[in-house]
């Protein structure tokens, strides 16, 4: 597992998520289509009704990197 700040660039190793049940049940369907259609370096996003706040997951293989932006491969070879 690896998680980004996207706002700040920074590794971190721990947060928080407080959904509503409509946005529980939203990602909870989006990792099992990610999961089921076994493809590495797939991705879903995950907003708010208000589109103020976003989930990004991805799915990834750590040998296999190269479909991700650079500082993806970076935090998942480095966890920096």
């Amino acid at each position: 597992m690896r998680i980004l700040d996207l706002d700040n660039d920074k590794a971190i190793q721990s947060i928080m998520l407080y959904l509503n049940i409509e946005e529980a049940k939203e990602l909870l369907n989006d990792l099992e289509s990610l999961v089921h259609k076994n493809d590495l370096n797939a991705h879903a996003h995950i907003d708010d009704k208000e589109c103020q706040h976003e989930i990004t997951v991805v799915i990834y293989n750590k040998e296999n990197t190269s479909m991700l932006d650079k500082r993806s491969q970076k935090l998942i070879k480095e966890n920096t």
